[in-house]
């Protein structure tokens, strides 16, 4: 589960889509609006009917918000001020390949160097 602190309100999604930068992969586009104004990241997800039917969009959400925690957590981005949307336009069951490819899409967006991860013991 994501942390209201980590959610974005419904009504920031047309802001961002518009004036965000944006950052496509194959699983979809992530689009990042840099806001001053928060003081922790803020995460968003819409997944499409096109990926299939509501339990199948339910997983791509919950894969989603997990990666996201544990990417925040990984790399220390609890105080980067970003507004992030994720818009999936594919589905995929595998943790592991849309961990790789929605994390290069988080770095690229928030400025982060892949030495930049912080090792936990």
């Amino acid at each position: 589960m994501l942390p209201l602190r980590f959610r974005l309100n419904a009504r920031q999604f047309k802001t961002i889509y518009n004036s965000g930068e944006k950052y496509r992969g194959e699983f979809g586009m992530l689009v990042v609006k840099r806001d001053l104004a928060v003081s922790n990241p803020k995460f968003g997800f819409v997944v499409s009917k096109k990926i299939g039917n509501a339990p199948t969009r339910h997983r791509m959400t919950r894969l989603l918000r997990n990666i996201s925690m544990e990417i925040i957590k990984e790399y220390g981005l609890q105080e980067k001020p970003y507004l992030c949307q994720y818009i999936a336009f594919k589905f995929t069951d595998s943790y592991s390949v849309l961990k790789e490819e929605y994390g290069k899409q988080i770095l690229k967006a928030f400025e982060v160097n892949e030495k930049d991860r912080i090792v936990s013991n």
